[in-house]
């Protein structure tokens, strides 16, 4: 919309671009617009019979009466336009780029005002003059990520790359980007192992089925005796402990009766 000189107070609704992501949308006549500390906001609008608008912002931590686009501790004072961000019009247009991760002092999560006006004048003096405002929601960046470790049988001990972190199931929230090495074990099981690659906003499960261990001298000896015509197999019951020497010898006296010759 278009700006127009008036003696009374007026609400002006300037055109917002937003571009995330390489993507255009038209904020027209919303007045809210929601994003993350570290995007990039362009903004622009059309004006008359200016060649220069005054930006300031609001916000958490702020100067009560706004600050300078590019830093949330300078104040801007009224009457005074080199303490305000200020904005050439050309043509009746106006832009402008509010690079968030880029604010001396930094910038807080919550509702900021963004104030467009015609005059340099702070919040609290912005009666009877011509200009605009709109709220920006910003939230705090994601930098970290979460992993679900899962194990069946629970109760394994979790080891993130070779250090001890607990015991499954877990759930370990705040994690930095990066490679990690995830251990299982449990006693009488064997350990399960994997690699997984975390970056910012993931949430990742891990889960591993445990496998029993194998302990020597309780695998059941397997035995194959060839079968004789009308003679009978015998199979040994599968046993842990070494064959008996009587038991042997009661085999081979066996088999002896069994091949001798013939009388």
């Amino acid at each position: 919309m278009t700006i127009q000189e008036t003696n009374r107070p007026v609400m002006v609704f300037l055109a917002i671009l937003l571009l995330f992501s390489s993507a255009l949308c038209g904020v027209g006549s919303a007045k809210t617009i929601t994003a993350t500390i570290g995007d990039t906001i362009p903004l622009n609008g059309t004006v008359q019979l200016v060649d220069t608008v005054y930006l300031f912002v609001t916000g958490p931590g702020m100067p009560p009466n706004g600050a300078r686009m590019d830093n949330s501790n300078a104040p801007v004072v009224t009457g005074n336009p080199d303490t305000f961000t200020q904005v050439m019009v050309e043509n009746e247009r106006w832009a402008y780029t509010w690079n968030t991760g880029r604010v001396s002092g930094g910038l807080a999560p919550g509702s900021h005002i963004v104030y467009v006006s015609t005059q340099p004048v702070a919040a609290n003096a912005l009666s009877g003059v011509n200009y605009a405002e709109i709220e920006v929601l910003l939230t705090r960046a994601v930098t970290t990520g979460s992993l679900d470790v899962a194990s069946d049988p629970e109760d394994a001990a979790i080891y993130l790359n070779g250090k001890y972190s607990g015991d499954s199931p877990r759930v370990f929230e705040n994690l930095a980007p990066g490679e990690y090495v995830v251990q299982l074990e449990k006693q009488g099981y064997i350990p399960e192992q994997g690699a997984i690659t975390l970056a910012a906003g993931d949430r990742i499960s891990f889960t591993r089925t445990l496998s029993p261990a194998v302990t020597p001298g309780t695998t059941p000896i397997p035995t194959t005796l060839q079968t004789l015509p009308g003679v009978e197999t015998l199979v040994p019951a599968p046993t842990t402990a070494p064959l008996n020497s009587l038991y042997l010898v009661g085999i081979l006296i066996m088999v002896g009766i069994l091949f001798r010759d013939p009388v």
